[in-house]
């Protein structure tokens, strides 16, 4: 993989980088709901660099028939444009005001430079603090190339905080008995490859307290046309109770010419009639994402998305 380093923390989580001096960055997405109306939208902004600076989600207000703010991500960088943090804050329409809510740390392997860990904390207002929420590590083999995502959340002793999956469904941790204050596995996202090293989907497990293993939550299929872009993925999920995979749906892309993901649709079966899917933006020819729901973009709920991008040289 050819990686360039000042990429790495703009805006790759997933299989790579661009291959030149010039690459494409989302100015806009908007999501649309069951009934294809226009429910959510998100505008980003760049520094001189052409370093994300702020990503602001808004909801479309049917009483005033207007589009109001919802939150606001602040991104930090150092000297060398390497991503060193990021800022959510909620909006308080009814003052006009930008209140925190969760916040992102990221540290890099010395030798590669690549991502090493992505940690979250949230906003406790009750205690006026922040309090650790979640920690994910990317493993990658020898090569670079990421072979999972394992999340560990905090345990604070209270009720464990549920949490979505790429839309698919809310998984509930297990509540022990006798809490312990700590870090505890969560989630684990593992990328399958092909021979050739492309990716072809992956597994998503959750860690199972009661038996100390990871156990299977759904699974994920790619089709790619001929010019290697995905425009298919095919969501199973693991039913325990049958022990096996069902069909829930799938997501289906459509590029530019640039290989850009300008729209993006959930065809939803029977089994996920209560479902509202977030949609995942791919860009610079899979190099890129948004909507990931690893990583430190805002979530973007909708059956149908679509987005709007423009060209960035350095």
């Amino acid at each position: 993989m050819n990686i360039k380093i000042y990429l790495l923390a703009a805006s790759l989580i997933l299989f790579g980088s661009c291959e030149n001096n010039s690459w494409w960055e989302p100015r806009t997405v908007t999501t649309y709901n069951s009934q294809d109306e226009a429910t959510n939208r998100y505008q980003f902004t760049y520094d001189e660099r052409g370093n994300r600076f702020t990503e602001i989600g808004e909801v479309w207000d049917n009483v005033s028939e207007t589009w109001k703010k919802d939150y606001r991500i602040s991104y930090s960088y150092d000297a060398y444009g390497i991503r060193t943090g990021a800022l959510k804050e909620k909006r308080d329409n009814e003052t006009n005001s930008w209140n925190p809510s969760s916040r992102i740390f990221y540290t890099y392997n010395t030798n590669t430079y690549l991502m090493d860990t992505e940690s979250c904390q949230l906003w406790r207002t009750e205690k006026n603090e922040w309090e650790d929420s979640y920690k994910d590590h990317y493993i990658r083999n020898e090569k670079g190339d990421l072979l999972s995502v394992v999340r560990e959340k905090w345990n604070n002793g209270e009720i464990s905080r549920d949490v979505t999956l790429r839309g698919l469904f809310t998984v509930k941790a297990k509540v022990l008995t006798e809490a312990v204050v700590g870090w505890e596995n969560y989630i684990r996202d593992a990328f399958t490859y092909s021979q050739e090293g492309t990716a072809t989907g992956g597994n998503v497990d959750c860690w199972d307290k009661l038996t100390g293993q990871w156990a299977p939550l759904y699974r994920y299929l790619y089709t790619r046309d001929k010019r290697d872009n995905v425009i298919m993925e095919s969501e199973d999920k693991w039913d325990e109770t049958s022990r096996t995979w069902l069909h829930i749906g799938d997501y289906t892309y459509k590029y530019d010419s640039h290989n850009n993901v300008t729209e993006v649709t959930y065809h939803m079966t029977n089994t996920a009639e209560d479902f509202e899917p977030y949609l995942i933006f791919y860009y610079n020819k899979m190099a890129s994402v948004i909507g990931y729901y690893i990583g430190d973009t805002g979530l973007f709920p909708g059956t149908r998305g679509t987005a709007t991008y423009f060209r960035q040289k350095k």
